[in-house]
């Protein structure tokens, strides 16, 4: 489980600390909640929420989303490169707060955006070489050199301090509300084969809805089978009876 936001702002030193003790696999793992924690947010929102601005010179919802699918993208590539040993070809200039913003995105936008750095981590991942270079590192204006493994638990928290300034859009004046902020129940959120941290939750309820249906017991289908015969008998005969009975005169 990831460390608390908190926690790893106040000690910085731990990111790359703790990236050490996690294996490529399970710093997947951390980025892809992330990812799912964003979507699964997203869906409580409408097009004119993710589009309001609290002022001309603060990000909207879409534009936070979309400079975090930015970075990611950049860092994707810096990973790769320093699982290479080639951190030297790395500007760390680059590193410019809010390249990438775009306020016109829809929300189909950043769900596709979303879903596209989830393929880049995976082939990233699954394109390391054999022997993995954890010498290099790339340092962060604030949280240190970091290694590859470093830079990815890095993202993680990225985007959850980025799904902390979403959430202050939404705190702020004049912002449009309606009904369905937030009103999407997260286990409502359908997880893949990766979703891990949704699955059980989502069995769960399949199962719960499997035993409402469950078939009545072959002695108690027998007897309603049989009352329904002998009703449809009785039926019959009675119609049978009424076509052969004399009439009045």
């Amino acid at each position: 489980m990831p460390l608390p936001l908190d926690e790893l702002i106040n000690h910085p030193e731990l990111v790359n600390q703790r990236a050490q003790e996690l294996d490529w696999e399970e710093l997947l793992l951390e980025y892809e909640l992330a990812l799912d924690d964003i979507q699964a947010w997203l869906r409580g929102l409408n097009e004119e929420q993710v589009h309001f601005k609290p002022a001309e010179k603060i990000f909207s919802i879409a534009e936070i989303v979309t400079h975090n699918s930015f970075s990611d993208e950049m860092f994707w590539g810096w990973i790769a490169l320093l699982a290479q040993g080639r951190g030297g070809e790395i500007d760390p200039q680059t590193l410019i707060s809010g390249d990438g913003a775009r306020h016109t995105a829809t929300l189909l936008d950043l769900e596709a955006l979303n879903e596209a750095c989830r393929t880049l981590a995976r082939h990233t991942i699954d394109s390391l070489p054999p022997t993995i270079n954890l010498a290099a590192t790339t340092p962060h204006p604030y949280f240190g050199a970091l290694n590859a493994k470093g830079w990815i638990y890095f993202m993680a928290l990225h985007r959850g301090l980025h799904r902390y300034q979403c959430e202050s859009v939404i705190d702020a004046p004049g912002f449009p509300r309606s009904a369905s902020v937030q009103s999407q129940p997260r286990e409502a959120y359908q997880p893949s084969d990766r979703k891990t941290w949704l699955k059980d939750e989502a069995g769960s309820k399949k199962q719960t809805a499997r035993r409402s249906k469950k078939p009545a017991p072959a002695a108690a289908q027998k007897r309603t089978a049989k009352k329904k015969k002998t009703t449809s008998a009785t039926g019959k005969e009675t119609a049978r009876r009424t076509k052969t009975a004399p009439r009045s005169k």
